[in-house]
């Protein structure tokens, strides 16, 4: 046969050989599923049924032998023969239309699937070129945005430069005008010293000059409230000596002028 059955458990779902449980309810099992379940509870795993009896439950092989064969019918009248033949039949034919069944929900269950992760995927594939639109624009702006920017510092460069180039024009001049500052100040200062040091008497400019000493004409100065010292006095005397000399004989003349040298 072209399609095969399978076994009917839900997790299984695979394709049967050797030996099969078969169920009164229709259903057929893998040897390793059947013997489980039904050492558990007289239950069908698929439709949940009552499998109490006696023949509800068996163990077939799927591939018997030719002995097999010729004597599981033998004897049987032909009616019973093509009764119980029709009754296989019938239940591969309900086994081939159940697996169509559960293969076109299968296919139905995975084209809705497939639905939703294309409406899910186109719906992620816009949302993604929308961010790309996006990026792509403020690429493009951030792109202007950077040119203008560069365009704006050459011009600032261009215009420091030019500023450093005038600075250092001022400065130059700067410097020029200082100097010449410098030069006047000095001419000055050395004109002025010169006519300072012409104005002023020896004494002043070689810094001998003393302001409290006394001038001749000051220690003649007579004070009533001091007191002339000796010395001064003796001074004094001598002074009036010299132009008040007396006419007298010559050894008083003699006297006087020894006294005086």
């Amino acid at each position: 046969m072209d399609c095969e059955m399978v076994c009917n458990f839900k997790k299984c779902r695979k394709q049967l050989s050797g030996f099969a449980w078969v169920t009164s309810c229709s259903h057929i099992f893998c040897d390793e599923d059947g013997s489980r379940e039904f050492n558990k509870s007289y239950a069908c795993p698929a439709c949940e049924s009552s499998l109490s009896g006696k023949l509800d439950i068996i163990r077939i092989d799927l591939s018997p032998s030719e002995q097999y064969k010729s004597m599981v019918l033998a004897g049987q009248r032909p009616e019973v023969a093509i009764e119980v033949c029709a009754r296989a039949i019938a239940f591969w034919t309900y086994q081939n239309h159940q697996e169509k069944v559960f293969q076109e929900y299968t296919i139905t269950k995975t084209k809705d699937k497939q639905s939703q992760m294309e409406k899910y995927y186109d719906q992620v594939v816009s949302q993604t070129q929308a961010e790309i639109d996006a990026l792509k624009s403020q690429i493009s702006t951030t792109r202007k945005e950077l040119e203008n920017t560069v365009k704006r510092l050459n011009e600032v460069s261009s215009k420091l430069m030019e500023r450093n180039r005038q600075y250092q024009k001022l400065q130059s001049m700067y410097d020029a005008l200082r100097r010449q500052s410098l030069s006047v100040n000095n001419i000055l200062s050395c004109g002025q010293s010169s006519q300072s040091m012409h104005a002023f008497p020896t004494e002043v400019r070689e810094g001998r000059h003393d302001h409290h000493r006394p001038t001749p004409a000051q220690q003649f100065v007579l004070n009533p409230t001091s007191e002339r010292p000796r010395n001064m006095v003796d001074n004094l005397a001598d002074v009036q000596d010299r132009f008040n000399l007396q006419i007298g004989t010559p050894k008083e003349a003699t006297r006087v002028q020894n006294k005086h040298k």
